[in-house]
């Protein structure tokens, strides 16, 4: 029942959403999120603080991708395959691309409108431009509280439950395996906005970059395999595509939909929280120009998630386990590791990868339900909530939470569906500051 209610509705309101005011918000932007993406990528680049004394453009971005990296980039690729076939990754490129442009809009309008607090420190969101720009202080609270189920579920439970699994495998108990991670995440919520930035700076480029490089390794090692696998990707598509012996296939529908529908979840456009992040990040330029590089940098996340997705794809299609093994989800892509290299110590890659992914997205969560509770209640109930989140990690590891990865998926879609809403009411606000006339110095200088 729960299952076949959301994907009605991931089907037939989330994805032409998504795909609709995409289009619609690349037109009126001039696919801003493809046209400028070097500008994009010398802005995110270029702002870097070392010390970790404040935020940063590029620990905002770090932690976004903490929050996308999850296990389901890894898991969720199977999923894809199995269930949609290799066209499914092209549809994941298109979803990708056009929903990188309500990112552009949803984090512009962060930085517009965002607020200092107590401690000096700015909060923004979708929170407080539906509550500041658009009136819907209602609708802003229950934004707020769908944000925090959806980090207490699919930012910390489910994160828990997806790797415990292999670590279990492992001969690692499940108690041991929460407990440990309650005890790293609690060192790093604790100490605050500095601490989380510090960390996402450094650990999410390492983490990406090594499971960047392992792949690479084993598209090389099959680098004979490569462009047929570009091109059964293409094929299937836009073909219908059977696999077996014809016993089973893939229809082009089939694709399309699954591939929109972890594109989504892989990149979580649409959803928000991303313009809670970026909101945070001090600069000393004018709002318009932070408003609008902040805009332009969160479009980069969605491009760097598709390079994981697809190489995952890729090593899952040229070492042939995506089909014909029997194997699901994380077994699939540890088996795939195995095949790659050669050796089964090759599959801990996978179980190593899905622990930090697993950590720096509880983490992120963490932080985005933080400034939730603050909206709601003030800054001295962040305490309590932090105690809390950190307190039933281990109980992701411990049962198994089917249930609540339904429920979390519709909290996540219900925080799309509020704030793409709100981002049709704002965007006339977004192309005000995008005419601006400091645009063409922001935009148009050589890159």
């Amino acid at each position: 029942m729960i299952d076949e209610f959301k994907n009605l509705l991931s089907l037939y309101l989330l994805i032409p959403m998504v795909a609709v005011v995409g289009l619609a918000f690349s037109l009126r932007f001039r696919f801003v999120q493809c046209t400028h993406m070097l500008k994009a990528w010398k802005f995110f680049i270029g702002d870097r603080d070392p010390s970790g004394k404040r935020s940063s453009s590029f620990s905002a971005v770090s932690a976004v991708l903490g929050g996308n990296l999850g296990t389901g980039n890894i898991s969720g690729i199977a999923v894809a395959l199995t269930m949609g076939g290799p066209g499914a990754l092209f549809w994941m490129w298109i979803i990708a691309t056009l929903g990188a442009i309500l990112k552009f809009v949803n984090c512009t309008l962060g930085v517009l409108y965002r607020q200092k607090d107590a401690d000096g420190e700015f909060v923004g969101g979708p929170m407080y431009y539906l509550s500041k720009g658009l009136g819907l202080k209602r609708t802003a609270k229950l934004y707020c509280i769908l944000a925090i189920f959806a980090a207490l579920s699919v930012g910390n439970l489910v994160q828990m439950n997806s790797l415990a699994l292999p670590f279990t495998q492992a001969g690692v108990p499940p108690l041991l395996t929460g407990v440990g991670m309650s005890f790293i995440v609690a060192m790093v919520i604790l100490g605050g906005l500095k601490r989380f930035s510090a960390v996402a700076s450094v650990l999410v480029p390492f983490m990406a970059i090594a499971y960047v490089a392992a792949c690479l390794i084993i598209l090389l090692l099959n680098i004979d395999k490569v462009l047929p696998a570009f091109g059964l990707i293409l094929q299937a598509a836009f073909e219908p595509l059977s696999v077996a012996g014809g016993v089973a296939g893939y229809t082009v529908l089939q694709g399309m939909r699954v591939g929109f529908d972890r594109g989504l979840f892989a990149t979580d456009v649409g959803v928000g929280i991303d313009s809670i992040i970026h909101s945070s990040v001090q600069s000393k330029t004018s709002m318009t120009e932070t408003a609008l590089t902040q805009g332009l940098i969160s479009t980069l996340s969605p491009l760097i998630v598709m390079v994981v997705c697809t190489l995952t794809g890729l090593v899952l299609i040229t070492t042939g386990t995506w089909t014909g093994t029997g194997l699901e989800s994380t077994n699939l892509c540890i088996e795939a590791f195995k095949r790659g290299f050669g050796f089964e110590f090759a599959g801990h890659i996978i179980t190593v990868t899905l622990f930090f992914f697993a950590y720096t997205t509880i983490l992120t969560w963490s932080f985005c339900a933080d400034k939730a509770v603050e909206y709601l209640f003030s800054r001295k109930m962040i305490r309590p909530f932090q105690y809390l989140f950190v307190a039933i990690i281990p109980l992701g590891a411990l049962f198994h939470v089917g249930v609540v990865w339904t429920v979390a998926d519709i909290f996540m879609n219900l925080m799309l569906v509020i704030n793409v809403a709100g981002l049709i009411g704002l965007c006339r606000h977004v192309m005000l500051l995008y005419t601006n006339p400091e645009r063409k110095r922001i935009f148009l200088e050589s890159n």
